[in-house]
């Protein structure tokens, strides 16, 4: 939802955002803690290149409610710009 937001803030207008959260849960002493969050990101932004979807997905990660709260927990992110845009950059 953040990216969302931000790409529609920015002046773009996404067709399609798809995003999966690999959480990493290990054992940690006596319980278990949320060690690392893998974020893979995918999406058809038609009128921004790979560099610009970039900075909006990181400044996404960085600003998200949910990455906010998480601070102490290392998140990864991959972001993927496909369609034609992509392909031109």
């Amino acid at each position: 939802m953040a990216l969302a937001a931000g790409l529609t803030k920015s002046g773009f207008t996404a067709r399609r955002i798809r995003t999966r959260a690999e959480v990493h849960l290990e054992k940690i002493g006596e319980g278990f803690k949320i060690t690392r969050i893998h974020l893979t990101t995918e999406a058809e932004v038609p009128t921004l290149d790979r560099q610009g979807f970039r900075r909006q997905a990181e400044a996404a990660k960085q600003h998200c409610p949910v990455s906010v709260a998480l601070a102490g927990v290392e998140i990864l992110l991959d972001a993927e710009l496909l369609g034609e845009r992509a392909e031109a950059a």
